[in-house]
């Protein structure tokens, strides 16, 4: 199972630096992207999509939305949990100068929520919305004539009691973005 995510992670990978090298349409002002991951440690497993769609207004700023899920599956000899989250966001980006830019965003997740429950001896699941407001910063790197990658850091601001960020916890996203 891990060979077949690992293989269609590549995949789209090998795609999105193909479509780096593709002549830009010059009058083009959209552009699209995300972050794909997966990571297993153990008994720990995980795997998200968030693809972006974006727009850019100016030549400094810019918006879009994204949307989000992510499976997480954690199996060791005292529980056996998965999770399926899954919500959407939108950004701003305002670059002060050449490829560096602050970013600001709104997003809505739902989380799977796990609670132990002494009387059964087990985990009851319970699904919450969670509201995140994350502000920061990124630099973004050219890497063909209508493509850049990304790097960016973001703190949740709001902080929600059932947030998996505590503490102004940093959040580091890493990224392909595509023109067109």
């Amino acid at each position: 199972m891990i060979k077949i995510y690992f293989i269609s992670f590549t995949l789209l990978f090998i795609y999105s630096f193909y479509s780096a090298v593709i002549p830009a349409d010059k009058s083009g002002k959209w552009y699209y992207g995300g972050n794909a991951g997966i990571s297993k440690n153990n008994d720990y497993l995980r795997i998200s999509v968030e693809p972006m769609i974006g727009y850019n207004i100016s030549s400094r700023f810019s918006s879009g939305i994204k949307t989000h899920y992510s499976y997480i599956k954690y199996d060791d000899d005292a529980s056996d949990l998965s999770y399926n989250n899954y919500g959407g966001s939108v950004f701003a980006r305002y670059s002060p100068i050449t490829n560096a830019y602050l970013h600001s965003e709104f997003a809505y997740e739902n989380y799977d929520q796990y609670v132990f429950n002494s009387s059964t001896n087990k985990y009851d699941n319970n699904r919450v919305w969670v509201p995140f407001f994350l502000v920061g910063a990124g630099y973004r790197q050219p890497i063909g004539s209508n493509a850049s990658i990304y790097a960016e850091v973001l703190v949740d601001v709001i902080r929600d009691k059932n947030s998996p960020f505590k503490n102004w916890e940093p959040i580091f996203n890493v990224g392909v973005a595509v023109g067109f």
